[in-house]
């Protein structure tokens, strides 16, 4: 079996933003609908009319992802449309190739995944969290879970994976989660400390024992992102 470490992921998504297939990508990536004599590196599939033969180019080689638009109406990035110019690329972001009507929608992943020959694709499972706020639905990959958390927890872990990453202080969480100080819960702190334990109680026998939210000594909480592991593991083999 052919078994090979792969960085860097192009999740297709559906409608509903459920992930379907999975694609490797690494070095100077082409992608695009491609033409008679040029086949990119990904192929957009051809019902999305609206983008280009040479639609994108992503660049994986140095130490930022980044995404330069060769189109004629534009990628989306997170929402925000850019028309032949360049963004940086970052774990989860949504990519959007053509125009709202038949856009081709992906999502990009930096992970340490291992992918065998038939292109099945193992990955860290809190690295496929996906949290939906319509509906309300939390999935691991293409697998949703089943049970609920109430109202509270999931805004915190809506919040918070969207915001992979980055430390929030519990005051900076609130003002996020309750900017109307009428509508905040009485007591905060307490609120948001059993939130984390919700979230975390639910969520770890499906992260194979991970904790979805991490605190410190400070009262900040956050999720971990998955390139932070890489980056600890790249330091070690440096220094091993």
């Amino acid at each position: 079996m052919n078994i090979q470490k792969v960085r860097y992921l192009l999740e297709v998504l559906d409608d509903a933003s459920k992930v379907v297939p999975v694609i490797p990508v690494d070095g100077q990536v082409k992608i695009g609908l491609g033409s008679r004599d040029r086949t990119p590196d990904v192929v957009i599939p051809p019902a999305c009319q609206s983008a280009s033969r040479d639609h994108a180019v992503i660049k994986l080689g140095g130490d930022i992802p980044v995404l330069t638009d060769n189109s004629k109406f534009g990628t989306v990035v997170n929402g925000r449309r850019i028309v032949n110019s360049s963004v940086d690329l970052h774990d989860g972001d949504e990519i959007d190739f053509g125009l709202d009507a038949d856009c081709w929608r992906v999502r990009f992943r930096v992970a340490d995944y291992t992918s065998n020959f038939d292109g099945t694709i193992t990955a860290d499972p809190l690295e496929l969290l996906s949290v939906s706020d319509n509906p309300w639905k939390i999935s691991i990959g293409r697998s949703p879970i089943s049970e609920h958390l109430g109202g509270y927890a999931f805004h915190l872990l809506k919040f918070l994976a969207d915001h992979k990453g980055s430390w929030y202080p519990k005051e900076k969480l609130a003002r996020a989660l309750w900017p109307d100080p009428d509508h905040a819960p009485y007591l905060v702190d307490t609120t948001l400390s059993d939130c984390k334990k919700e979230i975390n109680d639910l969520l770890k026998p499906h992260l194979k024992g991970q904790d979805a939210i991490l605190s410190r000594p400070d009262s900040s909480y956050r999720m971990k992102p998955r390139l932070e592991g890489i980056r600890a593991n790249k330091e070690g083999e440096k220094n091993g």
